[in-house]
C-alpha cells in the first residue's frame, strides 16, 4: 500500500478500573492492516484480543481487567481506514461518544480530528457504565 497517514487502525475499550477510566486498544499501522473491501483494519477482534490479554503475562493491566469482565461488557469500538477517501472511520459504543474520550482515542491511534468519521455502531453496546 501506498498510504502515507501515519495514524493507526485497531480495537478499542473504554474501561472503569480501580476508580480510573482506562482505554485499552489493539493497533498497528495502516500498511500492517488488512484489506476489507476499500477499507483498511485491525485483522485481530475483540473476542480475540481479550481472550489473549487475559493470558498475557506481559500485560498486567490488561490481563487483570480481561480476567474480571467479558469482552461485551464495556464500551468498545474499532478505527478503520478508508483507501478510496484517505479519511479513517471509527465506530464505537454510543457511550463513548464523549469529546474527552474521542480526543484520547484519536490521540492513541495518532490521528488528526480533520480525518476521522465517527459514528455508533450497534454491534458495539455495552452493559457497564463509564459514569
Amino acid at each position: 500500500m501506498d498510504e502515507i497517514s501515519v495514524g493507526k487502525v485497531g480495537i478499542f475499550w473504554i474501561v472503569r478500573w480501580q476508580g480510573c477510566i482506562r482505554l485499552l486498544s489493539g493497533s498497528c499501522s495502516i500498511e500492517e492492516g488488512e484489506p476489507y473491501g476499500e477499507m483498511v483494519t485491525y485483522g485481530t477482534g475483540h473476542y480475540t484480543t481479550w481472550d489473549r490479554w487475559q493470558k498475557s503475562r506481559n500485560m498486567p493491566l490488561e490481563r487483570g481487567i480481561t480476567n474480571a469482565f467479558e469482552y461485551e461488557e464495556w464500551p468498545r469500538g474499532r478505527v478503520s481506514f478508508c483507501r478510496n477517501t484517505r479519511k479513517y472511520l471509527l465506530l464505537c459504543d454510543r457511550k463513548i461518544m464523549r469529546d474527552d474520550l474521542i480526543t484520547d482515542i484519536l490521540a492513541k491511534f495518532s490521528i488528526p480530528k480533520d480525518e476521522v468519521t465517527i459514528d455508533g455502531d450497534p454491534h458495539y453496546r455495552s452493559v457497564e457504565n463509564l459514569a
